[in-house]
């Protein structure tokens, strides 16, 4: 079953190549308005960043990139599995990435 443990102290390259594995979409994640370093940790990318998500494959990606940003204050977006557009928010992460 396509399930991904996400913790603050993560890369956000580790976190991308891992999310398009167990999806097969493209996540974005932002520093800002601009994309985020993929060298750097999650949770050097908020003060409030905490705890954990595991998100699973019949999660909604609206619900998904809403609790991203609620347990660590960083902004993702699910974008097709070739990055060339961001994915409806009311399909499940799987079904984005197909």
């Amino acid at each position: 079953m396509a399930e991904l443990n996400v913790t603050k102290q993560m890369r956000v390259e580790t976190l991308q190549k891992a999310f398009n594995r167990r999806f097969g979409a493209t996540l974005r994640v932002y520093k800002g308005q601009h994309f985020a370093d993929k060298d750097i940790q999650l949770g050097e990318l908020s003060d409030n960043a905490s705890g954990t998500i595991i998100c699973k494959r019949g999660l909604i990606v609206e619900d998904f990139e809403k609790a991203f940003f609620a347990k660590f204050g960083v902004k993702v977006q699910v974008a097709t599995p070739d990055n060339s557009a961001l994915s409806k928010n009311n399909v499940t992460l799987v079904t984005a990435g197909k």
